[in-house]
Parts: C-alpha cells; sequence; structure tokens
C-alpha cells in the first residue's frame, strides 16, 4: 500500500492504533537498497504493521541540492521487504511556509562529521516523523551511527514512547557498506574503498591487542589507506556519548573514518559499544557484491 500525503498517512496509522497493533517504522530519504530492505525486514518481523515512510528531508540535503531516487522502485523494494505501508510526502507538506522548529543537541552533531554530515538536521527529521507515526518501534542502522545514537537521545529527552532499535551495517564481502552514496560507483572504486573499513577494523583489532593510544592507532590506520579516487578526510576515534576525541581508547566509542570524492564527503565506522563488541567485531551482515 502506497499513501501518497500526509493525511492519507495518518488515516491509516489512526486505524491501526484504533485495533491496538504494534508499528515498526523505517524513515528513509529514499534511494533505497539492502541495507534499508534489513531495516524493513526486522520492523516487519517484530511488529504487527511495518510503516515506511519516503521523502528527501530538504533541509538534510546541501542548499540547491537534489536527491536522485525513484519513487516506484522504493515502494517496490519496501513492500517486497515486508512493509505494510509506505508514506511519501513533498516538500510544500514537509516545510510549510513558517516553518521553524529543529532538534538541537549542541555541537555533538558537529563534532562527529562536521558541517556536512548534516547530523541535526537529520535527526529532525527523524524525530518530526516518529512524532507523526507514534511507532512502537523505530529502526536506525548502525551504518549512519551518528544519527541512530543522537535519534535515541532525542526520543529519551522528549519523553517520546518509542524503542530505538539499532541494526547492524550490510556490508559487500569487501568491507563496503551499502549506502545510497556509493551506488554511483564502479567495482573498482568500491574495492579501493574498502581498504578504510579495513583499516578501521585493525585499529580495533589493535586495541584487543592493548594498544591504547588513539594518537598510534589513528597514525596506523591512517597509513594502511591507500586511495586513489577518494581522498581521505580523517580517521578519528571519539567517545560513543559526546562524539569527543579520545586520548586513550575507552568503552563505549566509535572508530570513524571519512573521505570525499565525486563531491561527495562518504563515511564508515566501526560501533563499539561494550567488551564483547570490541573481542568479537562489530555484528555485521555481509553480502555479495554486485557483479
Amino acid at each position: 500500500m502506497h499513501l501518497g500525503c500526509l493525511s492519507a498517512g495518518k488515516a491509516f496509522i489512526r486505524e491501526v492504533a484504533r485495533t491496538g497493533q504494534t508499528i515498526g517504522t523505517v524513515h528513509t530519504l529514499g534511494a533505497l537498497h539492502r541495507g534499508h530492505a534489513e531495516l524493513i525486514r526486522r520492523a516487519a518481523v517484530e511488529n504487527d504493521v511495518a510503516i515506511v515512510t519516503v521523502y528527501p528531508n530538504k533541509i538534510q540535503l546541501r542548499p540547491g541540492g537534489s536527491y536522485d531516487f525513484n519513487l516506484d522502485e522504493d515502494i517496490w523494494l519496501a513492500l517486497r521487504s515486508g512493509a505494510t505501508a509506505v508514506i511519501s510526502s513533498s516538500d510544500t507538506e514537509m516545510f510549510p511556509p513558517g516553518y521553524r522548529t529543529f532538534v538541537s543537541q549542541g555541537d555533538g552533531h558537529l563534532r562527529l562529521g562536521g558541517r556536512d554530515a548534516y547530523l541535526e538536521e537529520a535527526v529532525t527529521g527523524a524525530i518530526r516523523w516518529i512524532c507523526y507515526a507514534r511507532p512502537t518501534r523505530s529502526y536506525f542502522g548502525l551504518k549512519d551511527i551518528g544519527q541512530a545514537i543522537m535519534v535515541k537521545r532525542a526520543v529519551a529527552d522528549l519523553l517520546l514512547d518509542c524503542e530505538i532499535r539499532f541494526v547492524p551495517t550490510v556490508r559487500y564481502k569487501n568491507g563496503v557498506p551499502i549506502s545510497s552514496r556509493l551506488r554511483r560507483f564502479n567495482r573498482s572504486e568500491l574495492d579501493e574503498w574498502s581498504c578504510l573499513f579495513t583499516a578501521l577494523n585493525d585499529a580495533r583489532k589493535a586495541i584487543v591487542g592493548g594498544v591504547s593510544s588513539v594518537k598510534d592507532l589513528v597514525a596506523s590506520a591512517t597509513s594502511q589507506i591507500k586511495f586513489r579516487h577518494f581522498k581521505l578526510d580523517f580517521v578519528r576515534i571519539v567517545d560513543a556519548d559526546n562524539f569527543e576525541d579520545l586520548e586513550q581508547a575507552k568503552l563505549p566509542f566509535i572508530i570513524f573514518g571519512a573521505a570525499a570524492a565525486r563531491g561527495l564527503k562518504i563515511f564508515d565506522s566501526i560501533y563499539v559499544p561494550d567488551r564483547d563488541t570490541l573481542v568479537k567485531g562489530p555484528s555485521d551482515i555481509w553480502i555479495d557484491l554486485p557483479e
């Protein structure tokens, strides 16, 4: 089922709520892929109704930028992955004249990914959809770890009755995360990008082996990354709560890297919330590379 405006979606949500069914939501910009499919699958398995929202949040995009997606293809993938309904919207509905409310958590969004990550805008968009859909659970991928952590904090701070569920990153078997930003890159470029994850994961293994100096860990990781088509921006190890750079690796933390190519800033990370994840590695979902 596709509901093409907020009023139609709200009528459906009210009916679901009236019958007492649980709702799981997945909120997207569009251009759905197998990472989104995993979020949707879990929402469908763990709830009576799974709702996917598709809207390329304009405040989350570069000024004057556009977002390339095909709504019909997104609806097909969402329904095939288990969604009960797909709700789409437009700039006119989402940002009427006079709109001025944003969800702020200080400068944490700038500490993690910088201005180009548009984290505050992403969190604002997610929280608006959660307020709209009133889900029992909402699902966020660890690929976008900054957004996932900040949404979970905002839900708690705003006393919203919704459980935020983190879902492991879906990766190709060479380590590259499934990402809308990487969909136009060829196989050779994806193989090159994989060295970032390898370096981040080797840093995790070094911490298990007793190395705690972040300066040494970052230097070692950086030396492993050999890019030709990408330009490395940074490798960092940050506190998973406030996103501040650490001097010594201390749980919980995020090993975080970024690079630029084709006018895009692209991120990868390993979220290490506990000792078990540190030792065993993240519980990522691995799939075959595209032909």
